[in-house]
């Protein structure tokens, strides 16, 4: 297991397969790359994965775009499950998984998160930009028939979108036997005095608050110290996720990814753009192991918390974001 200089563990690996969507989500990061047309081959992506993997990478999640765009997505997974025996995900819309579900999961998918952030149609179609709420349904249906577990529906919580749906998500997930995660809409430092940020930021914490009332049991994830809590609602128990990376050092302090654009650089984090790594140019050209392993371990020394505690622009920048408390 390699650690970077700040002592995190580096165990698992996101890698963007795609930049193209069929989806127009406005608040898209695109995994924080822009938007390329450049796309690795599945050769490419599981020689990334096999080095990952010799330096402790043992868990995998694909990314876009939309990854099931890609018509060789179950290829890109059959590669990746060769050298992989831990957990094997992917990020997708859903909109085509009633295509893809049982051929993803018999190539070694063993989970899948699906973007859902709306429960009305019409800020289901003001979010993402197609009337495709039924299709989106019907993807989490064919995760279900396909034994995907967990699946994990992910709603951005946007002030004045959607908040006024968190309970009710809370209360159909128990029905659908799912897991819900709430995702904080997230920028960069430079970005937190955006009219975008502004207007759609709203602070997780009420809401964090309010559903933990009702838990059972409460649970950390290893990644980002990510609090899970175990339900209890009229429709039975619910499994539900908070995800607060602003201004968050927790977050930061127990983050063990390294990711991969499509294009082939490692990037050691999601929120900057200033220190990538080209690794697929080196694979390209055939070079050693040994160089490829060189390329990989500079890259992880490259990886520094975001969101660092005593940053020093702490004071006069980040305590505009509501419900910011200096931590």
């Amino acid at each position: 297991m390699i650690t970077d200089d700040y002592g995190r563990p580096v165990t698992s690996m996101r890698i963007q397969v795609n930049t193209t969507c069929n989806f127009k989500c406005f608040f898209c990061h695109m995994e924080g790359t822009g938007v390329h047309s450049e796309k690795m081959t599945p050769d490419e992506i599981e020689r990334i994965v096999e080095i990952g993997h010799k330096m402790g990478v043992n868990k995998i999640k694909f990314t876009g775009g939309e990854p099931l765009l890609r018509n060789d997505i179950v290829e890109i997974v059959r590669r990746t499950r060769k050298h992989i025996d831990g957990d094997i995900s992917m990020t997708t819309n859903g909109f085509m998984l009633p295509v893809y579900a049982e051929a993803l999961k018999a190539a070694g998918l063993d989970r899948v998160n699906i973007s859902f952030h709306s429960l009305e149609r019409e800020s289901f179609q003001f979010i993402t930009g197609t009337d495709s709420m039924d299709k989106v349904i019907e993807g989490i249906k064919a995760a279900k028939k396909a034994h995907f577990d967990p699946i994990k529906l992910n709603f951005v919580v946007l002030k004045g979108v959607n908040e006024d749906q968190v309970q009710r998500l809370v209360n159909i997930s128990a029905i659908l036997g799912v897991r819900v995660q709430f995702i904080e809409y997230e920028t960069t430092r430079e970005g937190i005095n955006s009219e975008d940020f502004q207007r759609y930021h709203i602070d997780l914490n009420p809401f964090e608050n309010e559903i933990s009332k009702s838990a059972v049991e409460i649970k950390h994830n290893i990644l980002h110290n990510r609090p899970r809590y175990i339900v209890q609602t009229e429709n039975g128990y619910a499994d539900v996720e908070f995800v607060k990376p602003m201004m968050n050092s927790d977050f930061c302090n127990h983050c063990t990814r390294i990711r991969v654009t499509s294009t082939g650089l490692l990037k050691p984090c999601l929120m900057r753009s200033d220190n990538y790594i080209d690794i697929l140019k080196e694979i390209k050209n055939e070079n050693s192991e040994e160089k490829l392993t060189d390329i990989y371990l500079k890259a992880v020394r490259s990886r520094e918390p975001y969101w660092k505690e005593n940053y020093e622009n702490s004071g006069k920048v980040l305590r505009t974001v509501q419900g910011y408390n200096g931590n």
